[in-house]
């Protein structure tokens, strides 16, 4: 049964996700910021009371989720902030350092989420590639595939040319295409994989702009990543009643944020009042 604190609190989240409640586009750095940790506390302290042990507070617990998941959320500012600057000047020595930077921020929030210590886990995604880093006792890895970013990336085979040598440089997988048909725009992001128009045109400020834009929409998606742990309880209890379910998540990390975003897409249907959209402007365009 679900507690009233808990459904109070998914109240709260769901009042926080729906992006018609919140101002279509960033005003400044100082809005940009307190939303980017604003999102990482309330991700990390509704996750936090999910996976809370049943000796612990509830009010403890989410507050403490809800410090490290906005510590979290300043690293994910931080990092769109730099693929802003890349985006204006074409220089690519910002792009892997935003990454790093977004990757520390979303394993600190996923940390929270899951009710660790934020120097735990930590993890960095390249493509459908997920590596995880443990810390807590002794030093170990782990390499996981991601399903949704797995099927994305195939997809990107059959709309367009891989660019492996852009692809290195900023981490995700580019494809290139004539015409990118679905939606009539020059970039198109799923999961973190992008396909953008190969014209002329786009060579030089144009084109790492472009990818900006892009790069923002996949951070968008890695930062959904925190809501993950989540389904941990219900992952660990599948886990220990089959073998096919452990042997499943050994060897894949079910990206749900896949899905939490696209809903959320779909939900700001508008192109105009959509946020995602927006929040990217903000950074590739008035950054």
């Amino acid at each position: 049964m679900i507690k009233k604190h808990s459904i109070q609190l998914l109240i709260l989240a769901s009042l926080f996700f729906d992006m018609n409640t919140i101002d279509a586009q960033h005003k400044n750095d100082i809005e940009a910021g307190l939303f980017n940790m604003g999102f990482g506390g309330v991700i990390g302290g509704i996750g936090a009371v999910i996976n809370k042990k049943s000796n612990q507070k509830t009010g403890k617990i989410f507050l403490k989720g809800f410090a490290q998941g906005a510590l979290g959320g300043y690293l994910l500012f931080e990092s769109k902030r730099l693929v802003g600057k890349y985006g204006k000047t074409g220089n690519y020595s910002y792009v892997w350092p935003s990454k790093i930077i977004n990757s520390a921020g979303v394993s600190i929030i996923e940390n929270a989420s899951a009710n660790r210590n934020f120097w735990e886990q930590w993890h960095i995604n390249v493509g459908f590639n997920r590596v995880e880093f443990y810390t807590k006792d002794k030093f170990k890895m782990s390499y996981r595939l991601m399903p949704f970013a797995l099927v994305s990336t195939i997809h990107g085979f059959t709309k367009g040319k891989l660019n492996l040598r852009e692809s290195l440089k900023i981490g995700s997988f580019i494809f290139e295409h004539n015409y990118i048909q679905e939606n009539k725009y020059l970039g198109v992001t799923s999961s973190n994989r992008i396909i953008i128009v190969n014209e002329k045109s786009l060579f030089g400020r144009g084109r790492s702009r472009l990818i900006s834009h892009e790069l923002i929409h996949v951070y968008q998606y890695e930062s959904f990543s925190g809501a993950n742990p989540y389904f941990n309880k219900v992952i660990k209890k599948l886990n220990s009643n089959s073998t096919w379910s452990t042997l499943y998540h050994r060897i894949f990390y079910t990206d749900f944020n896949h899905i939490i975003v696209n809903g959320l897409h779909e939900f700001n249907s508008n192109l105009g009042s959509n946020f995602f959209e927006n929040e990217a402007r903000y950074y590739t365009d008035r950054h």
